[in-house]
């Protein structure tokens, strides 16, 4: 896992909403091959409902 990915997934778990959404756009820019993991993740639960965090989604196409 990326810092990128690793710092994302540490502020999800502290609820720092925002942090974790900077850090999860930083490590899709990078990408990061530990996005893959990001749909099932159940560290990244928190931000799942957030708007950008469904963009992430969108842009990593996962199939259905």
């Amino acid at each position: 896992m990326s810092s990128e990915r690793l710092e994302s997934v540490s502020a999800a778990q502290r609820g720092d909403t925002l942090k974790a959404l900077e850090w999860l756009d930083s490590a899709l820019r990078v990408r990061d091959p530990g996005l893959l993991w990001l749909k099932t993740d159940p560290l990244m639960d928190p931000l799942r409902k957030e708007p950008r965090f469904q963009a992430v989604m969108r842009e990593l196409t996962f199939p259905q």
